[in-house]
């Protein structure tokens, strides 16, 4: 505890009143609100205490502000008069010094303090401090050094709390055993109950119903405990409040486990600080020592019945152990923690202290008054349950009000309330329907002073920021730190369902033009499409092995995955011997057939030779120089830095030609520029080639670096090089995009390098969910947990689904990646976008399919994706067997009732007949289907998969039975002029041409008598 804050208890709505404490200097301020805006609370000091001693615990009791109490690391307890002047302070010494963990007062004037266990002594003294003021104010010689009471021997106490309705009942926290209730009045130093549990520490009483007790575990451990003490087993016949305590339980009544956890932290928070609020029952704060702070509301569920006791309640990551009457109703997140790695927020000064106050905030809700890390003072207000506000999953923003006031927002979290929120919403004088606003807008509007503190703090941080940096600042500043207003804050909002019925699905090239506002996206989606195209021409499969999908990692270190379907089982088996995931270390290549397929490829995409670096593994070099699209021959070099050129991005050129060792090309392209920047680099570039390395020359490249935009990162590469001459130092600069330092990397950092340098990459964007780093894992298994910290941090599912549905589950089964993929599919239902949610369940299963031989040798697909459930099967009325020609569904011992007087002996799969009559009778009797109600001829049409039934419908739509003929929708509707019309209401039969015909006129069924209305239904 560095620093702490206390409000009084006695404060009034003319006269608060609230206590600063810093055990660092030390010192204790005691101060009085001046005035509070709804914005900023601005206070005076009373008064200030110093020479105050070490201590690692304090209390300042609401019956008696004047004094306060701190316990020492000597063991003393230490009664200080906090305002005026103090002669001699109190001072309650122990026998055998160790620390104090906790003091606490009692309305009575009694004093507890908790101390660490020492053998053979007591750990919990009770103190009569109002006895000892009088006493040593009369006749300081004669009071006793002995406390009243003594619990607790050769044990620890970490936490203590009086009861402030029953002052003579106290709860104490026993280090690694359990929670004890002590009754003062009993002589026998027994607890009246006690709770066995771990979660000892911070405990805190529920002022306004003190049935209810929270208490936190260790540091290790972010669990938080409620208890009831009316339930706990009993020690003594003594009564406590009002309960009887029959239904004794052990447990707690509510837990809510690991309550500060973050998905991506490196470690785990601990509490610092657990407070019960003082305005409204059942509101428990709890603040992490990362400056996560949020607010359990907890609510009594009144009701008898088992069913209702035995519901277990789970709200994020709280759950209830064992029955109970206790709820949680809500969670309050009001500030977020100071290292959330999700958006990699920069050093926002965070919560570090926090205490409720017994007055309302200015929407009549309990507020907190909390100290930030840079000593700042501020109020926060619960906000209460939102107002009837929904956004719809057709884009429409529907609510009966919006909360007005100095803190009224809509923040990127659900229930977020921080003073400044990170994603503000202003009321529009525009309908978003008049003009609808697209997420690629800039806007200008007024950023808030939350807002220009982080972009203050961005242009006073030393060094460039990297390129995954880079992208989270855009995501942040193009998404969150802006002013919204209703319209574009919904086509925010919408911009996954605005992609989807744009056509954002599996075509790359139409997906980069959907995207456009989006470089990271777009570099991984041209990296897909480039290895969709070598996967489509089968560039990368040699002898069974496919590499396709893989990335730099996998290729380098001879990683086809755990379990890549695409390889035949003898070769699976074959590459799994003795493949324990080796991290290459000494260059040579782990398996003779991945080495051999390697090479293999390199040949045949004529491959340029590599001359830059000596490598005992030169083709993988090649290979993954390929797929993160460097090494080109000279024509290809020559063909890129052109088309750069064009676009203006001379820089670009210029790097790229200088990285694959041609130092002209790279002159011609910054020559051809047209601002001064070119000219300078030029300049120093053509000095650099001719060895030019003297003084002046320094100086020059120093004053060029001034000049360059921070923007235009490869002008500062290229300026790196000149400036160092060495590859290595340009691979430092993190700012360059991930693709250009694995090409340099690749081209000339030796191989245990290079080895350690892939493996560092890709742990860390794997970590980072950067998907820059896509060229290194691949769309192989790497790239699920990179795309799931992806998903964490951008909330882009849809991207994400639809790349890796590229090869799970063909190459690869994940679970996860099934989840993301229902959740994708529920997501497009809930828009009531069917028509592309069958789109993208077409081309996801057309991309799970992989070719496998045939009985008869020929290559056939089956896709890895189960296809949808059959939801309609029409039976025969004669045997009751389904008419469809699938094996499962005929019985192979069953004869038929009427055999085929045809010679044919074509048959198809499924069917005793011949193909010509697939599709017509009943596969195992032989039975016509039902006779249409319109024609009265049989229903039915042939198999177009059979020989017969294709020559039928061909002759059908096109008239001369050439292939085709009526193409386009006029030969679909032909084709469903015969499929079979069923009512639902009575279940009459026909012909779908004769149904649209007849019910073109009337909406009555066709059979006379039905009386059924049909075309109704």
């Amino acid at each position: 505890m560095e620093t702490a804050v206390r409000w009084s208890s006695r404060s009034t709505v003319e006269e608060q009143h609230f206590l600063l404490v810093s055990s660092a200097e030390p010192t204790f301020k005691h101060c009085r609100v001046e005035s509070y805006d709804g914005v900023e609370l601005k206070y005076d000091t009373i008064s200030t205490k110093r020479n105050v001693p070490t201590f690692r615990a304090f209390d300042w009791p609401s019956h008696d502000e004047s004094i306060l109490a701190v316990g020492e690391w000597s063991g003393s307890a230490t009664v200080l008069k906090l305002d005026g002047e103090q002669p001699s302070p109190l001072s309650l010494p122990v026998k055998s010094q160790r620390p104090v963990n906790a003091v606490s007062f009692a309305k009575t004037g009694l004093l507890a303090v908790g101390l660490e266990r020492v053998r053979n002594d007591s750990s919990l003294h009770i103190w009569d401090v109002e006895h000892r003021l009088l006493a040593s104010s009369s006749s300081p010689r004669r009071t006793s050094l002995e406390p009243v009471r003594k619990y607790a021997s050769s044990e620890s106490i970490t936490s203590i709390e009086y009861f402030q309705h029953q002052p003579d009942t106290l709860v104490a926290g026993v280090k690694g055993a359990c929670i004890r209730l002590y009754d003062l009045r009993e002589n026998t130093g027994n607890p009246i109950s006690q709770f066995f549990t771990t979660s000892v520490h911070n405990i805190s009483i529920d002022p306004l119903n003190e049935n209810y007790f929270a208490s936190t575990g260790t540091q290790k451990d972010t669990t938080i405990h409620i208890w009831d003490r009316r339930v706990g087993p009993l020690s003594s016949a003594a009564c406590l409040g009002s309960g009887s305590g029959h239904n004794a339980q052990s447990g707690s009544v509510l837990e809510y486990r690991r309550a500060f956890e973050l998905p991506t932290s490196s470690a785990l928070p601990y509490i610092r600080s657990l407070r019960y609020c003082r305005g409204e029952s059942g509101y428990l704060g709890a603040l992490a020592s990362n400056g996560h702070f949020k607010v359990f509301e907890t609510k009594q569920t009144y009701g008898s019945t088992t069913n209702e006791l035995d519901q277990s309640i789970s709200i994020n990551h709280e759950q209830s152990s064992v029955q109970s009457k206790l709820r949680t109703e809500h969670v309050h997140h009001f500030a977020p923690a100071a290292d959330n790695q999700p958006y990699h927020r920069v050093d926002i000064p965070h919560i570090v202290a926090f205490d409720f106050t017994n007055l309302a905030g200015p929407k009549g809700r309990p507020s907190a008054l909390a100290i930030h890390s840079d000593r700042s003072v501020e109020v926060y207000e619960l906000q209460g349950r939102p107002p009837a506000f929904a956004l719809s999953t057709a884009g429409h923003l529907i609510g009966s009000a919006i909360a007005q006031g100095p803190k009224a927002g809509l923040s990127t979290q659900n229930d977020v309330f921080a003073p400044a929120g990170l994603f503000h919403v202003m009321p529009s004088t525009e309908s978003p329907v008049e003009k609808p606003s697209t997420a690629s807008e800039r806007l200008d509007e007024p950023t808030s002073p939350h807002v220009e503190l982080i972009q203050k703090q961005r242009r006073e941080r030393k060094g460039r920021p990297s390129s995954r940096e880079n992208h989270e600042r855009w995501f942040e500043d193009y998404y969150l730190y802006r002013t919204h207003t209703v319209g574009t804050a919904l086509a925010t909002l919408d911009v996954s369902r605005r992609r989807c019925v744009q056509g954002y699905l599996f075509d790359c090239q139409k997906n980069l033009s959907l995207i456009a506002e989006d470089p990271w996206l777009r570099d991984m989606w041209e990296w897909i499409g480039r290895a969709k195209r070598l996967a489509m021409e089968e560039s990368l499969v040699v002898r069974g092995i496919d590499l396709s999908y893989l990335g730099v990692y996998n290729i380098w270190n001879d990683d086809l995955g755990k379990s890549n379907q695409a390889l035949p089982m003898d070769i699976a088996k074959k590459l799994s011997i003795g493949t324990e995931k080796s991290i290459r270390i000494s260059g040579m290549s782990g398996n003779p057939d991945i080495l051999y397929a390697i090479e293999a490829i390199c040949r045949r995409l004529d491959l340029p030779d590599l001359t830059s670096v000596e490598s005992s593994l030169p083709a993988h070099r090649r290979l993954c120089l390929h797929l993160c699209g460097f090494g080109l021959s000279r024509e290809e070099l020559d063909a890129s830095t052109e088309a750069l050129a064009g676009q203006g991005r001379h820089t670009k050129a210029a790097a790229l030609a200088l990285a694959h060792g041609d130092v002209k090309k790279a002159l011609v392209a910054l020559r051809n520029g047209s601002t001064s920047t070119h000219r300078e680099l030029s300049l120093a570039l053509a000095g650099f080639s001719r060895g030019t390395n003297d003084e002046s020359w320094t100086s020059a490249i120093a004053s060029i670096e001034t000049s360059i935009p921070s923007t235009d990162v490869y002008a500062l590469a290229i300026l790196t090089y000149v400036r160092t001459g060495s590859w290595p130092s340009v691979l430092a600069e993190t700012y360059l995009p991930l693709y250009y330092r694995i090409g340099v990397a690749l081209l000339y950092i030796p191989d245990p390098d290079l080895t350690t340098y892939i493996s560092t990459l890709t742990t860390e964007c794997i970590h980072h969910g950067d998907i820059e780093g896509l060229p290194l894992t691949g769309l192989s298994e790497q790239a699920v947990p990179l795309f799931q910290n992806y998903i964490l941090k951008y909330h882009d599912l849809q991207s994400a689904i639809l790349a890796i549905s590229h090869t799970s589950p063909r190459y690869f089964p994940s679970s996860l990646v099934d989840i993301w993929r229902a959740e994708y599919r529920h997501r497009l239902n809930a828009h009531r976008l069917f028509i592309p949610r069958v789109r993208f369940d077409a081309g996801a299963t057309k991309l799970s399919s992989s070719a496998t031989a045939s009985s008869n040798g020929a290559k056939q697909q089956s896709p890895a994706l189960a296809p949808a459930a059959r939801q309609v099967s029409l039976k025969c009325n004669n045997c009751d067997s389904a008419l469809d020609r699938n094996p499962a569904h005929v019985s192979s011992t069953s004869a038929p009732l009427a055999p085929p007087t045809t010679t044919t002996t074509t048959r198809t799969a499924g069917s005793i007949f011949p193909d010509h009559r697939a599709g017509t009778v009943c596969p195992k009797c032989g039975k016509h289907m039902p006779r249409c109600v319109v024609c009265m001829l049989w229903l039915g049409m042939p198999d177009p998969h059979s020989k017969g039934g294709a020559q039928a419908s061909a002759e059908k739509v096109g008239g001369d039975g050439k292939k085709g003929k009526g193409k386009g929708e006029g030969r679909g509707r032909q084709l469903m002029q015969d499929f079979v019309s069923v009512c639902r209401g009575c279940w009459h039969m026909m012909h779908a041409g004769h149904a649209e015909e007849w019910f073109a006129s009337t909406r009555e069924c066709p059979v006379p008598g039905c009386g059924c209305r049909c075309g109704e239904m």
